[in-house]
């Protein structure tokens, strides 16, 4: 299995080859990430690791776009960011982005959205527009991370499980910590 840790910083993933802008990192390969192409080749990656990197990437549609060019078909994009709610989010002035929970249903299959209550009395949907990229990916896993006090209540169980309506009502009342999605590579194989 090939691996792709962009943005390694130093932190890089055992086995993985590191890509990162900063000299001073464990980086294999020291290239800015907001210029494209990247030298690597297409269709080289079975693993990407994207761990609080997107938060800074200032064109996100082109950097998934390279994402999904680098990598195999049915290859698996593990992305790590701050959720919108996260006072970190904000914090670091190299962020230029901030991300719920849907965001990255723009690169995916699921195109429409369901915004459920939890009674499901009101139940309203919208579609997600394909005109800013076609689908890239589909969604394996999307799940939100709290700090230990909203796990041990629950909160962290409620808002995964209903989690439209967190992000609509109760997302700056219980503030989530990360968003941890697993995307699959869409694209023909051979």
């Amino acid at each position: 299995m090939k691996i792709l840790d962009i943005g390694c910083g130093n932190a890089k993933t055992p086995g993985a080859i590191g890509i990162d802008s900063n000299p001073a990192t464990q980086a294999d390969i020291i290239h800015d990430l907001n210029h494209y192409p990247w030298p690597l080749e297409s269709d080289a990656f079975d693993r990407i690791i994207c761990n609080h990197i997107v938060e800074h990437i200032a064109d996100l549609v082109r950097f998934m776009e390279e994402v999904h060019r680098v990598s195999r078909a049915d290859a698996l994009v593990e992305i790590v960011t701050p959720h919108f709610t996260n006072r970190f989010s904000y914090t670091d002035p190299t962020h230029v982005r901030h991300l719920g929970l849907r965001s990255f249903d723009y690169f995916t299959a699921r195109r429409t959205l369901h915004l459920n209550w939890i009674t499901r009395a009101l139940e309203t949907q919208y579609a997600v527009p394909d005109f800013y990229v076609k689908p890239l990916f589909k969604v394996v896993r999307a799940h939100l991370r709290f700090a230990r006090p909203f796990r041990l209540t629950g909160i962290q169980w409620f808002a995964n499980r209903f989690p439209d309506f967190y992000e609509l009502y109760l997302a700056f009342i219980f503030p989530a910590r990360d968003l941890y999605f697993v995307l699959e590579v869409l694209k023909a194989s051979g």
